[in-house]
C-alpha cells in the first residue's frame, strides 16, 4: 500500500494533542526560568513548528503540497491586512465582554501574574514584541492552517478550515477563558484564506497583523475603561460587517479533496479532558478556591 503524502486526521490529533502536553509542561517548568520573551520562543519553535517540520521530514512530505508554501496575488495580501485589522477589533471586543462576564459572574483573576512578575528586561520585550508579531504567525500558521488543515480537509473538504479553527481557539484557551471564542473567529478567517488561496502566505500576514494590533492596542490600555461605551458595541459590529466582506472578495479556487474517515479520536478526547481541566482551574480561580 502507497504511503500518503500528506497528513490524515489521526496524525493531527496525535500531535496537537503532544504540542499541548509540551506547551503546558514545558511552560510550567521553564517559564519563570526563562523569561517571558525567550519562553514564547521556545513554544513556539520547539512545541509548534518543530514536531510537523520534523514528522514530515520522516514521512517525505512535499513541504510546498501539505504546508502550502505557495504565495499569492498582490489584492488576496492587501486583503488580508485589512480584514486582519477588522476582525482583530471585533475579536478583542468579543475577548473584553467576554472577560467582563467571566468577572461579574465568577470573580476576576490575574491568570498573568507569574508572567508579569518575570524579568522585564529590555532583551526580554523585544523577545515577546518579535515573537509575538513574527514567530507566533509563522509557527502557529504551518501547524494549524498548514498541518492540522490540511488533515482535516482531507476528512471535511469544505469545512475542515472550520474545525481547525475550533482546535486552534481550543488551544489558547491556555491564556484564558476569554481568548477562546476569539481566537476561534480569527483562527476561521486565517483557514478561509488558506481554503480558498491554497496559500499560506495570506494567513500568515493575516496573523501577523492582527498580533500587530494587539501590540499595538496594548500600548493605550491603561488609558481605556474596560466597560465599553454604546459606540463601542457598533464599532465592534461595524468592524465584524467590514471583516466579512473584505473575505468574501478574496479570489482562488478551492483545491477539491476526497473525503476520508476521522482517525485518532482518542487523542481528541484526551486534548479535551486537559482543556476542560484549564478552564475549569480558572474558574476555581476566580472563585477564590485557588491562588497562583
Amino acid at each position: 500500500m502507497k504511503e500518503s503524502q500528506a497528513p490524515n486526521t489521526a496524525q493531527a490529533n496525535k500531535l496537537f494533542f503532544l504540542t499541548v502536553l509540551l506547551t503546558i509542561a514545558g511552560t510550567a517548568i521553564f517559564g519563570t526560568r526563562l523569561g517571558m520573551g525567550t519562553n514564547l520562543w521556545f513554544n513556539e519553535f520547539l512545541y509548534i513548528l518543530l514536531p510537523p517540520l520534523l514528522l514530515a521530514r520522516l514521512r517525505g512530505w512535499s513541504l510546498e503540497e501539505v504546508f502550502k508554501f505557495r504565495g499569492t496575488s498582490a489584492k488576496n495580501y492587501f486583503l488580508s491586512v485589512l480584514a486582519g485589522v477588522s476582525l482583530w477589533a471585533f475579536a478583542s471586543y468579543f475577548a473584553n465582554m467576554t472577560r467582563l462576564f467571566l468577572d461579574s459572574t465568577f470573580g476576576p483573576v490575574n491568570l498573568t501574574e507569574g508572567i508579569n512578575s518575570l524579568e522585564s528586561s529590555l532583551y526580554q520585550i523585544v523577545l515577546f514584541l518579535v515573537g509575538t508579531v513574527v514567530l507566533a504567525p509563522i509557527c502557529e500558521e504551518i501547524f494549524f492552517r498548514g498541518f492540522v488543515q490540511a488533515a482535516y480537509g482531507r476528512y471535511s473538504p469544505k469545512y475542515g478550515y472550520v474545525i481547525t479553527a475550533v482546535l486552534f481557539g481550543a488551544y489558547h484557551i491556555l491564556n484564558g477563558l476569554s481568548d477562546v471564542l476569539p481566537a476561534m473567529i480569527l483562527g476561521a478567517a486565517m483557514g478561509y484564506l488558506v481554503y480558498v488561496t491554497g496559500s499560506l502566505a495570506a494567513s500568515m500576514l493575516f496573523h501577523a497583523t492582527a498580533n500587530l494590533s494587539a501590540v499595538l492596542s496594548g500600548l493605550f490600555k491603561g488609558s481605556i475603561s474596560p466597560y465599553p461605551a454604546g459606540w463601542v458595541h457598533l464599532g465592534a459590529a461595524a468592524a465584524l460587517f467590514l471583516a466579512v466582506l473584505t473575505l468574501s472578495q478574496v479570489e482562488g479556487e478551492p483545491e477539491p479533496e476526497q473525503k476520508e474517515p476521522l482517525g485518532g479520536v482518542l487523542f481528541l478526547v484526551l486534548t479535551a479532558l486537559l482543556f476542560t481541566a484549564a478552564g475549569v482551574v480558572e474558574i476555581l480561580a476566580r472563585m477564590g478556591r485557588l491562588s497562583f
